[in-house]
């Protein structure tokens, strides 16, 4: 059964996977979730800064990696 989606955006790319996984586990944990599966990482805007004086203002993106896992729990055939 699918509870729904965990998102996590790591700080830096300093960050390890274990790390990644433990978090995306623990929330979907909260959600009753005793799996998830991961669907989705890679590295995508995640945000904008503007950047310049006023009179020649400029937008720059911001990078960074997105992992999304969907939060599953077993059930037992019947249940």
């Amino acid at each position: 059964m699918q509870l729904g989606e965990v998102r996590a955006e790591p700080s830096s790319d300093s960050v390890s996977a274990q790390k990644i996984e433990a978090s995306m586990r623990a929330a979907a944990a909260k959600m009753g979730a005793n799996a998830i599966v991961i669907v989705f990482d890679r590295t995508e805007v995640t945000g904008a800064m503007v950047v310049g004086p006023w009179y020649g203002r400029s937008v720059q993106q911001i990078m960074g990696r997105v992992v999304v896992g969907v939060a599953i729990r077993y059930t037992q055939p019947g249940s």
